[in-house]
C-alpha cells in the first residue's frame, strides 16, 4: 500500500514500474486517437510510411511548400517503396534547385529547442528519439490526410507530448506543430528523471489523464448528429478542460472559429448548415478569437442541443 503522497519518491525509485504505467497509458491515448482519426477522416487510418505522402499532398494543396517539403524528405527517409522513393527525391531536388523552401532551423540550446511559429515537430509516422515538455509556448497535435487537418489539441505549458513513440517503440501516430514560438525541454528514457524533477514527474501523471479524458470526449463529441450540438459541446468540453480564460461570466477562448470547426469536423459544411450557432449573439469573436458572454446562457443552449440528440 502506498500513501498518494508517497507515489512519485516511491515511483522514482522503481523506474521500470514507472514505465509500464506510463506506457499503459500512453497505449490507451493511442486507442483513442486512433478512434478519432477514424471519425474525422474521410481516408483509411493507417501506420504506414506512405501516410506521410498523403500529409504531403494536404500541405501541397494549401501552398505550405515548406511543410511539403518536410514531409517528402520524411517519407524519403522512412518509406519502403523504391518507385515512389525516387519520385519524391526528383521532387525534392526540384524544390531545392528552384529555391521553393526554405528549410527550418529550430534553435537548439543543450537539452532544450525553439521553434517558431508554425514549424513542425514533428509528423505521423516518423520514427522518435526524443519526446517533449513544453516550457514556453503552445504545441497543436493534429492528424492530417489528403484533404483535411483535424485538431486533436493545443497543449500548453507544462505538458508533455511524443511519450507514445519513445516508450512503446512506435512510430508517431499524431502531427505536433508549434502553435506560436515554443521552448520545449528535450526529453528521453534517460534523462526523464534527472531532467523533470518529482513535480513535473506528477504533472506528467496528471497530463496523461487529462489527455486520455480530453481524447474521449472528442470522440464522443463526433458521434452527434448535429454539427451545431458538435460546435457548442466542443467549447463545453474545452471549459472543463480548464483551457478558457474566465472573466466573470464570461469565457474566452485561444481558437478561431475555424479552429473549432475544424476540430469538430464542421469546416466542409456550408454556413447556412450551421447557422445557429452562427446566429447566436452570445458567441461574439474578438480579434479572430471566440468567446462566450454569458455562461449560463450558454450551458441552457446546449442541453438544449444534447436533449435533442438523445431523442434521435
Amino acid at each position: 500500500m502506498i500513501e498518494k503522497k508517497n507515489i512519485i519518491d516511491f515511483l522514482s525509485s522503481k523506474q521500470d514500474i514507472f514505465f509500464k504505467i506510463v506506457s499503459e497509458y500512453s497505449n490507451r491515448l493511442r486507442k483513442i486517437n486512433q478512434k478519432l482519426f477514424s471519425l474525422c477522416s474521410n481516408s483509411i487510418y493507417t501506420e504506414l510510411p506512405k501516410h506521410l505522402l498523403e500529409i504531403a499532398e494536404y500541405y501541397r494543396k494549401n501552398k505550405m511548400m515548406n511543410h511539403y517539403f518536410y514531409a517528402l524528405s520524411r517519407y524519403q527517409q522512412y518509406g519502403e517503396n523504391a518507385g515512389l522513393k525516387e519520385k519524391t527525391q526528383e521532387i525534392i531536388r526540384k524544390l531545392i534547385e528552384t529555391d521553393t523552401v526554405e528549410l527550418q532551423s529550430p534553435e537548439i540550446i543543450g537539452s532544450h529547442v525553439i521553434f517558431d511559429q508554425g514549424e513542425i515537430i514533428f509528423l505521423e509516422q516518423e520514427k522518435g528519439e526524443y519526446f517533449y515538455f513544453i516550457e514556453k509556448g503552445k504545441v497543436k497535435i493534429s492528424h492530417i490526410d489528403s484533404e483535411n487537418e483535424f485538431i486533436v489539441a493545443i497543449l500548453k505549458e507544462g505538458e508533455i507530448f511524443g511519450e507514445m513513440a519513445i516508450l512503446n517503440g512506435l512510430a508517431r501516430n499524431a502531427t505536433a506543430i508549434a502553435f506560436e514560438q515554443t521552448r520545449l525541454l528535450i526529453l528521453s528514457k534517460d534523462n526523464l528523471f534527472n531532467e523533470l524533477g518529482v513535480k513535473l514527474l506528477q504533472k506528467l501523471f496528471s497530463s496523461f489523464a487529462k489527455r486520455i479524458w480530453y481524447s474521449y470526449r472528442r470522440a464522443l463529441n463526433l458521434y452527434y448528429s448535429n454539427p451545431v450540438t458538435r460546435l457548442y459541446d466542443c467549447l463545453d468540453f474545452i471549459i472543463k478542460s480548464k483551457e478558457a480564460q474566465k472573466m466573470d461570466i464570461s469565457y474566452y477562448f485561444d481558437i478561431s472559429l475555424t479552429d473549432l470547426r475544424v476540430m469538430t469536423n464542421t469546416l466542409h459544411l456550408k454556413e447556412d448548415v450551421i447557422k445557429e450557432f452562427l446566429n447566436d449573439d452570445n458567441i461574439q469573436i474578438h480579434f479572430g478569437q471566440l468567446s462566450i458572454t454569458n455562461i449560463t446562457k450558454f450551458e441552457d443552449t446546449l442541453k438544449l442541443y444534447l436533449s435533442r440528440e438523445r431523442r434521435r
